[in-house]
């Protein structure tokens, strides 16, 4: 859809069109293995200052179904907070990817520190599996509470 989104809409409409990645860390034979993924499936960002004309532009090519809409034909905006948020967690990256998380754990295996998305979330984890790399944190997100995997790197 965002090929789709780049190749068949007028770029004077939007500035970015792209969908969230994330980091994880896979075992495989005993080794650890980063693998990218879709963060949010289903879900793409555009960047604009004119909804109503991206999305009647977008509703002129056929292969487009079904974008993200309240019962007015507009685009949903992010929230304020939501933005923030996302962009806390892509921290600026270039290839939109929420990389991992460095942690430092105490001798319980408690979270004390971290660097990278995860830094402002510590206080909002709600599971972790530290030798599967990974924390969730809850947060709401698109107008529901989300449970959002991080992936993490234990130095």
């Amino acid at each position: 859809m965002r090929l789709l989104i780049e190749r068949e809409a007028g770029h004077e409409l939007y500035e970015r069109c792209f969908y969230i990645k994330r980091e994880r860390i896979w075992r495989r034979d005993g080794q650890c293995i980063v693998h990218v993924e879709t963060m949010f499936p289903g879900y793409l960002f555009v960047i604009t200052d004119q909804p109503k004309e991206l999305y009647w532009g977008l509703k002129e090519i056929p292969q487009f179904t079904k974008m993200l809409r309240t019962e007015d034909e507009i685009f949903l905006s992010v929230a304020d907070d939501e933005r923030k948020f996302l962009e806390n967690l892509l921290n600026g990256d270039k290839e939109d990817i929420v990389r991992l998380s460095k942690v430092k754990l105490d001798e319980k295996k408690e979270i004390v520190s971290a660097e990278g998305p995860l830094e402002h979330y510590i206080e909002s984890i709600v599971k972790k599996k530290i030798r599967l790399r990974y924390v969730m944190i809850d947060v709401v997100l698109f107008g529901k509470k989300r449970t959002v995997l991080i992936g993490i790197d234990v130095i």
